[in-house]
């Protein structure tokens, strides 16, 4: 089973009711409802719990700590998204946290790949109108779908590395490496008024030979963004203009 857990109630200070003060009520009512959670899954040991928790305002570490899933965001822009689902992995694992793809009908192919690729940067979360789309784009959804799948036990076992640096939110490139020891998965998204070329840093892998593979868009769908081994990781250069995402695997050669 799974729930969607949300929290939009707003408590205030507290409450006195049987507490010595609305502080120590409040901190009652919040161990109480962390021991009922336990509870839960100690009798239901394959529920999955997600704490939405207001679109992850309620992010705190005690409900992380017990919730198999935390929602990143409520945040419906796809180009304002990344800055967010990369930002999160300073606090929540990988393999916990969902980020929304929502593709449209209304969208481009490379729109479809931009907000798909948000949701492989940790556990996808799958929404948008998919009957309204035509099959060509439900089949570039899908293929998205079969690449969370064939690459989420590597991102859970990952370390999250941050090619361009911590994510700002007006910033033209957003980029994340999951390093997972054999294989790292690059994530990029080029965003509106971007350089035509970005440069990611992957010290770990200095001095290394590379062999660099597409994940997500297939290749056969939309065109693979030239890649250049530099000494301080990838410069990366898509062909096309306009935003755009791209997973890849980087692997030893």
């Amino acid at each position: 089973g799974y729930f969607k857990l949300d929290y939009n109630v707003i408590p205030g200070a507290g409450t006195d009711l049987d507490a010595e003060s609305v502080g120590d009520g409040l901190l009652q009512h919040n161990r109480a409802l962390l021991t009922w959670l336990e509870q839960v899954l100690d009798r239901h040991p394959d529920l999955v719990l997600e704490n939405c928790g207001s679109g992850a305002l309620r992010a705190d570490a005690a409900m992380l700590g017990r919730l198999q899933l935390q929602s990143t965001s409520d945040q419906t822009d796809p180009l304002l998204y990344p800055a967010i689902a990369v930002g999160s992995l300073l606090h929540v694992l990988p393999e916990q946290a969902a980020h929304w793809a929502y593709p449209q009908a209304t969208m481009t192919d490379e729109e479809i790949a931009f907000t798909t690729v948000t949701g492989l940067a940790g556990r996808l979360y799958q929404a948008g109108l998919l009957d309204r789309m035509d099959d060509a784009q439900r089949a570039l959804v899908a293929a998205g779908v079969q690449a969370h799948r064939a690459t989420r036990h590597a991102l859970a076992r990952s370390v999250p590395r941050f090619p361009t640096g911590l994510p700002g939110w007006d910033d033209p490139w957003v980029s994340v490496a999951f390093d997972a020891g054999d294989e790292t998965y690059l994530l990029l998204w080029r965003r509106a008024d971007a350089d035509p070329s970005v440069e990611a840093a992957l010290p770990h892998l200095d001095g290394v030979e590379l062999d660099v593979e597409p994940v997500y868009p297939p290749a056969d769908r939309l065109p693979a963004w030239p890649v250049e081994r530099t000494g301080a990781g990838l410069r990366v250069t898509p062909g096309n203009p306009g935003v755009g995402a791209r997973m890849l695997r980087l692997t030893a050669r």
